[in-house]
Formats: structure tokens, C-alpha cells, sequence
């Protein structure tokens, strides 16, 4: 691989794909897969690019079965996207020079994306389980930038703090796709440039529990899967009723009426958008009754409620 050309890389190596061949359906899982944890993670970094429809240029080569990003990601990006497209994503990418550095750029996003990416897989194998999201005993380094974590044999794993920030708020289920590739023969290995050497993780049989579940099938009635736990997102519907007991709404996107509840504050400021089509800014929740992230129904809680249309309805209904 020519190491200076790709930023990093998601593969398949051992006996069964020596010859660079996979399944058409688990190579178009394994894409998927990766495609969608790399769209989470800039889109956590970087929410003005979540509702940008933009192509993710990905190489895949043989010699084990490798999904490359190439360094001229952000070109490649850029070229992909129509007229209307460019002028928001041009204006997305202003937005977020203004709030964080000047010289942080698309191809940074990706960077942070599949470290994030690798990162999420070398803490699930520390821990053994990626549900964990609360860490006792936690070390610190002199600078304060790491974290050490333990696991339950006593072993300790430092991890970035933003790295770490990230983890918490990650849905389990992000490395699913690709891990169910793996098998006896079919490890996957997740990789990053870091000054010129790859950063590698791999993960094997042994470990694809952790990212998996090898036994039973997932729920295939789970509504909006894409819509993860700790997005923030920016979805447009109508504001249905209210339930001053819950503190929530009910809010209809596409045929389905999903609980929002205000981050702060009371339901009572949004009555008059009641019955009228909205526009919620707010974060998915999808903790289910035993505290575990893997509810069915996602709900909502919103920072913001902006209606899309004018209040025909009679003020009279609102008192």
C-alpha cells in the first residue's frame, strides 16, 4: 500500500481473502458499514454537514480486501456535489472555521472520522464490552489530554480525551456491519496515518462479540436506524400534540409520531405550534428500559422548535 496516499483504511486479511475476493453482499456490508461510521463522526464534529448529501471516494483493492480513503478526499467530496450543494457545503465549511480553527478542513474531518473509527474498536476491545460508558479509577496524564481506563482484569488503556468524549456518546452498534464479516480465516483491521506510520487495530473471531451479536439477528423493525443515539439532528415534521404530565410532544416525521421533549424549560412556550409543520434541532435518545442504548423508538430532545409554515388555527385553541 502506498502509505503516503491514503489516510487510512478499513480491511479484511487472512486465508479466506488472500486473493483480494469477498462476498458480493458482505463487501457491499462492509461498505455500507464504514461509510456510515464515517458520516457519524464528521457529522459529531461537524453538524452543518449533516444534511449534506455528499459521495465518500473509497478504493478497494486486493491483496487482503482493503476500503482506502484517499488524501484528496476533499476534493473528491467537493466534485461529487451539485451546484446547490457546494454553495451550502461551502458555507457549512465557513461555519465551522468560524466556530472552531482556521486551518481545520474537510480532509481533518475525515482524519478525526476513521481515528475515531479505530479508536471506538481499540476501547471496545480493552473493555470487552462497548455498552460501558462510565470508567472508575480513572487515570490522567501530566498534560491532562489522556485518559487512562481501566478494564476488569486491572489493565490500563490510555485514550485521548476527545477521544474518549466521542465514545461515550457512540451508538454500540457502529462497527456492527463490518464485524459481521468476521470469521475463523477473516479478521478486520482498522487503520490510520499518524506522522507517516500506521496505527493499526485489528480485530478477530475472538473479539467480534464485542462488536456483534453472533447469535441472535438485529430487530428489523427498529424505526429510523439511521437516526443514532447522540446524533444531533435537524429533522422537519409536524408538531402533533402535547402531554403536560411527560413534559413532551409528540412530533410526526415521516408517518411515524416520535416523543420530543424540551432540553430545558417547559412544553408550554410551543403550543402554538401545535398542528403546524416544524422544524426540531435536538439530539437522538434511544435508551431503553434497562438503561442500554439499543431502544427501538428513538426520542427527542430538542433545543429548538421553529415553525415552517404560518398558524392558521384560531389562537382560542391554544388558551
Amino acid at each position: 500500500m502506498d502509505e503516503e496516499k491514503y489516510l487510512g483504511y478499513i480491511k479484511y486479511e487472512g486465508p479466506l481473502v488472500e486473493d483480494g475476493l469477498m462476498d458480493a453482499r458482505k463487501q457491499a456490508k462492509a461498505l455500507i458499514g464504514f461509510d456510515s461510521a464515517l458520516r457519524y463522526f464528521i457529522a459529531k464534529r461537524a453538524p452543518e454537514f449533516r444534511n449534506i448529501d455528499f459521495e465518500i471516494p473509497v478504493r478497494v483493492r486486493k491483496g487482503s480486501w482493503e476500503a482506502l480513503i484517499p488524501e484528496t478526499v476533499a476534493g473528491w467530496v467537493q466534485a461529487g456535489l451539485g451546484v446547490v450543494a457546494t454553495a451550502y457545503f461551502t458555507k457549512a465549511a465557513q461555519k465551522m472555521a468560524d466556530k472552531d480553527f482556521e486551518d481545520f478542513g474537510i480532509t481533518d474531518l475525515f482524519k478525526l472520522a476513521i481515528e475515531s473509527i479505530k479508536w471506538f474498536a481499540r476501547i471496545g476491545k480493552h473493555m470487552g464490552n462497548v455498552a460501558i460508558r462510565e470508567f472508575k479509577d480513572v487515570q490522567f496524564t501530566d498534560d491532562l489530554t489522556q485518559i487512562g481506563i481501566k478494564n476488569e482484569d486491572g489493565e490500563v488503556l490510555f485514550v485521548p480525551k476527545y477521544i474518549l468524549d466521542l465514545y461515550v456518546s457512540t451508538n454500540p452498534r457502529l462497527l456492527e456491519s463490518m464485524a459481521e464479516n468476521i470469521q475463523d480465516g477473516r479478521s478486520l483491521a482498522i487503520g490510520s496515518m499518524q506522522a507517516g506510520e500506521i496505527d493499526e487495530e485489528i480485530v478477530d473471531l475472538s473479539d467480534k462479540s464485542i462488536f456483534c451479536d453472533e447469535d441472535a439477528e438485529l430487530e428489523e423493525d427498529v424505526i429510523f436506524p439511521e437516526l443514532v443515539h447522540g446524533d444531533y439532528v435537524v429533522l422537519e415534521g409536524e408538531v402533533t400534540r402535547e402531554n403536560k404530565t411527560s413534559n413532551s410532544m409528540g412530533f410526526k416525521y415521516n408517518d411515524h409520531i416520535l416523543t420530543a421533549y424540551p432540553e430545558t424549560g417547559s412544553i408550554v412556550r410551543y403550543k402554538p405550534l401545535l398542528f403546524l409543520k416544524s422544524r426540531l434541532f435536538g439530539t437522538v435518545n434511544r435508551i431503553d428500559e434497562t438503561g442500554r442504548i439499543g431502544a427501538r423508538r428513538p426520542k427527542l430532545y430538542f433545543s429548538n422548535l421553529e415553525p415552517l409554515e404560518e398558524d392558521n388555527y384560531d389562537s382560542e385553541l391554544f388558551e
